[in-house]
């Protein structure tokens, strides 16, 4: 019976350990507002293609003028180059972009990525997203 018991309550301790993670970790309504975009225009300054999801870092100018570092994250790298045709490579520091994300809900400069446009062509566009509140 004790043995059963331990077996239970492991089991039971490992399911809230690893569903918190899961919550957690795939919670954009909580940690953006899907019902507002921002757009600015930025230069690049640091493009991260690596697990769980691919970051960009750029600069974009203040009311003030003053720079502001912002960053964006997206979809997984796998999920990018399948469906956006992304590679490591598809920025770089110094590129000139126009960006709209879905701001941060602590107003902090950060986004969920939702539309970059660069040399004048969209190369991902996941405004839909904002569609998705109330689903």
């Amino acid at each position: 019976m004790r043995n059963k018991f331990c077996v239970y309550f492991g089991l039971g301790v490992a399911l809230v350990t690893f569903s918190g993670v899961t919550f957690a970790h795939h919670g954009s309504q909580v940690s953006y507002n899907l019902g507002k975009m921002v757009t600015m225009e930025g230069t690049v300054t640091e493009y991260q293609w690596r697990n769980p999801h691919v970051y960009i870092l750029y600069d974009v100018k203040d009311d003030k003028g003053n720079v502001v570092t912002w960053g964006a994250e997206t979809h997984s790298p796998i999920v990018c180059a399948n469906e956006d045709g992304w590679t490591k490579s598809t920025l770089k520091p110094g590129d000139k972009i126009t960006i709209s994300v879905f701001p941060s809900n602590i107003n902090s400069p950060r986004g969920l990525l939702a539309k970059i446009v660069f040399n004048g062509k969209v190369i991902i566009d996941d405004t839909g997203r904002g569609a998705q509140i109330g689903r």
